[in-house]
């Protein structure tokens, strides 16, 4: 190729760049019906032309007629259009420009516990945590589980599994493209509270919020009576896939308030059990074992397990 010829198609592309309403997203993007184009020949302007991709993924080229676009990358469908120009016009080594003037129409939706459920406009190209950014995020007070959500492709009853949590942590193994219908589900919490019992002016469930602490969960509980034992807080944790079974955490929090150990002041989950024993140690023997644990909870009317009676 000619300098001349270099530079020609670098003022081709400029111009064009500066009329297009978007850009090509990489190399890889491959050309869909109701895409708009622009077709540019150097020093030809009557062929100069906005074409829509049609419906079955052609478009109407002048001097050339129906051409096949869709599925084609932008540098495929130059190739093609010099090459058709060189054979069927006789033009002299055409200098041919594909820019994308207006994408289809990407509509995805998202629905649950988001800031904002509804349909969006997507742009081609865009990921998941795209389509949750357009629908507020995730803050809906700790109710949403991110661990659950799930996306519903159009025409499909399939429920592909997304783990939110991993993906707004780094993890984008599951930041898929967005297609067109797609349907993206955040699920309500169904265990979404943490229960407080032992020597607490309230003892039941407190509502969980994303992030919560364990000193948030004993202050909801009420002013704490003398006879707490706030050194030897109790945090019994459920074992996933293992029903009555439970991590037991012990949580100074005299020594979390005196600034010694902030790794006391333990983030909670979703069903962990909460139990401040009485400064005697009476009650803490007592539940020594998970087993009782779930016996004094039971007392309170409160099912630890959140099954259904």
């Amino acid at each position: 190729m000619s300098q001349l010829r270099k530079l020609a198609s670098i003022l081709v592309a400029g111009v064009l760049v500066q009329t297009a309403v978007a850009q090509v997203p990489g190399e890889t993007y491959r050309l869909q019906p109701e895409d708009v184009l622009i077709i540019a020949v150097y020093r030809v302007p009557e062929i100069n032309a906005v074409l829509p991709v049609g419906p079955d993924g052609n478009i109407s080229a002048p001097f050339l007629g129906t051409v096949k676009a869709g599925g084609k990358t932008i540098k495929e469908l130059e190739a093609d259009l010099t090459a058709a120009y060189v054979d069927r016009l006789k033009l002299n080594d055409p200098i041919v420009s594909v820019t994308i003037r207006e994408y289809r129409r990407v509509k995805a939706s998202v629905g649950g516990f988001v800031g904002r459920p509804g349909v969006y406009d997507m742009r081609p190209g865009d990921r998941l945590l795209d389509l949750v950014n357009a629908g507020g995020g995730t803050s809906t007070n700790g109710r949403a589980d991110l661990s659950k959500a799930y996306l519903v492709k159009k025409n499909s009853q399939e429920r592909i599994p997304i783990d939110l949590r991993a993906l707004l942590n780094g993890d984008s193994s599951q930041n898929y493209i967005v297609d067109d219908g797609d349907n993206l589900i955040v699920p309500e919490q169904n265990d979404n509270r943490v229960i407080v019992a032992g020597r607490v002016q309230r003892a039941g469930p407190v509502d969980y919020r994303e992030n919560m602490t364990l000193t948030e969960v004993v202050e909801q509980a009420g002013q704490v009576p003398r006879k707490s034992k706030l050194s030897k807080v109790q945090v019994f944790r459920p074992l996933p896939g293992r029903p009555g079974d439970f991590l037991a955490i012990e949580a100074d929090l005299v020594a979390f308030a005196g600034g010694k150990s902030a790794a006391d002041n333990i983030i909670m989950r979703p069903g962990d059990l909460v139990f401040v024993p009485d400064s005697g140690n009476l009650d803490f023997e007592i539940i020594n074992s998970i087993a009782n644990v779930i016996f004094i909870f039971d007392r309170f009317g409160i099912n630890p397990l959140g099954t259904k009676n």
